[in-house]
């Protein structure tokens, strides 16, 4: 059975770290489980095509996951994922590239059978997530399912796709469902990324009503500065 690197964990572990989503959106478990299978398989088909290895054979094994009727969340939280994995796999190239060779201790990390994808995802989530869960840590997970993805195509593996997302979904669920409910679903996501304006306090107010009358004084007295220079030389 594939073994995996104990630093490896640690690393996607360390790469980002999170703010607290100030906005709760109405949400349930089985939600955020059947639209984080489907925000996985829009990951997966995102970094394929990045990698120049979508083709139709794939997207037809793919489609059937990323079918989840009038999901306006999974719109929404897509293009926002997608864009943030892509940067997480630009800034750390090494992390993200070959993982089954990173985290496998078979010759060249050769995925032997369908079920070992998982048993690798499973275990860089157990230590990835097992201090505490950020939306920076949600991000490497589908970075590192996209990595193995990418990993079962150049292998040949494509009927492992499957086993893949499913495999995700798994860890979305034991791991992840509650603390998703908790943050709002997975538009809690965009408010992370996007927080809305806070409003301003009364002290905040009353700083900018002083700062504001410290200018207004500044100005009329350098005018009056100015006005007398003027009378002085006529």
């Amino acid at each position: 059975m594939e073994m995996t690197s104990p630093t490896l964990a640690n690393n996607f572990a360390n790469v980002w770290t999170n703010r607290r989503s100030p906005i709760h959106h109405l949400t349930t478990t089985q939600d955020v489980i059947n639209q984080g299978k489907c925000l996985c398989g829009e990951y997966i088909r995102a970094r394929l095509r990045r990698s120049g290895l979508l083709n139709r054979k794939i997207l037809q094994r793919l489609r059937s996951t990323m079918e989840v009727p009038n999901c306006v969340v999974v719109r929404e939280t897509s293009p926002i994922l997608n864009g943030m994995g892509e940067e997480l796999e630009r800034m750390h190239p090494r992390l993200y590239t070959n993982v089954s060779r990173q985290i496998s201790v078979e010759p060249w990390g050769e995925l032997t059978e369908p079920d070992s994808v998982c048993y690798l995802l499973h275990i860089v989530a157990k230590d990835l997530f097992k201090t505490d869960i950020t939306w920076g840590k949600v991000i490497s997970l589908f970075a590192i399912a996209g990595g193995l993805a990418v990993d079962c195509v150049r292998q040949e593996h494509y009927d492992y796709l499957q086993q893949l997302i499913e495999g995700t979904t798994d860890v979305i669920e034991e791991d992840l469902s509650l603390w998703l409910v908790e943050k709002g679903g997975w538009l809690g996501l965009h408010d992370h990324v996007h927080p809305p304006q806070t409003e301003i306090t009364f002290l905040g107010w009353m700083a900018i009503t002083i700062s504001t009358l410290f200018v207004i004084y500044l100005i009329s007295v350098l005018l009056k500065y100015l006005g007398s220079s003027y009378l002085s030389k006529i």
